[in-house]
């Protein structure tokens, strides 16, 4: 396992890059709690990230964007869609959205997409150029961590490279949104603000 420290953020970025090309598992900071992920596009790093979960293989992970631009590729939005899912966003909020193709994240139509509000999340996924996948930290139906030092011990020995940004700011996670439903899935961060944005969708 390796360990950098962020900031700065251009050591811990070359870090994160070399490890999601060669199909590596990274531990993250978010604008929630600590993310663990990988290239959501290589089925061979979903499974490793579902693994160092102990999590069931058939319930779905989350993936977050640099922007919906870059989202366009893989979820189907059009233009009206986009710019109020931009009200919202960068933020702690997850939206469940359909896909255009299949992604080895889930079995499912639907894929849960992010833009986080962390200068990290957002420049490895523009500078990857492809989908990564966010999860909490945790093992399956365990507490997830607020920093380094609450990760599981399996969790830090496996991973190919940890990113150490500090203690996360409220320790709760993101809120998640069904859109094609217009409902609410998990209250979380941001709670209030999805409730007066999904009355006006």
């Amino acid at each position: 396992m390796q360990l950098v420290v962020y900031p700065p953020l251009e050591p811990a970025l070359v870090s994160a890059l070399a490890h999601a090309k060669s199909g590596g598992v990274v531990v993250y900071p978010t604008d929630t709690l600590y993310g663990l992920g990988g290239d959501a596009t290589n089925a061979s790093v979903v499974s490793k990230v579902i693994l160092l979960k102990s999590r069931p293989a058939d319930q779905p992970l989350s993936i977050f964007f640099s922007d919906w631009a870059m989202a366009r590729d893989y979820v189907k939005m059009d233009a009206a869609l986009e710019k109020k899912l931009g009200e919202l966003t960068p933020g702690p909020f997850t939206f469940l959205l359909p896909l255009k193709q299949p992604l080895p994240v889930t079995s499912s139509t639907m894929v849960g997409c992010r833009i986080p509000q962390h200068e990290f999340c957002l420049s490895w996924a523009k500078r990857f150029g492809k989908p990564i996948i966010t999860t909490s930290a945790n093992k399956h139906k365990l507490k997830p961590p607020r920093a380094i030092e609450e990760l599981d011990e399996q969790i830090l020995r496996d991973v190919d490279l940890v990113v150490d940004g500090g203690p996360s700011t409220d320790g709760v996670g993101s809120t998640i949104i069904d859109v094609p439903k217009k409902r609410i899935l998990r209250a979380g961060a941001g709670l209030e603000k999805a409730k007066a944005w999904l009355a006006k969708l």
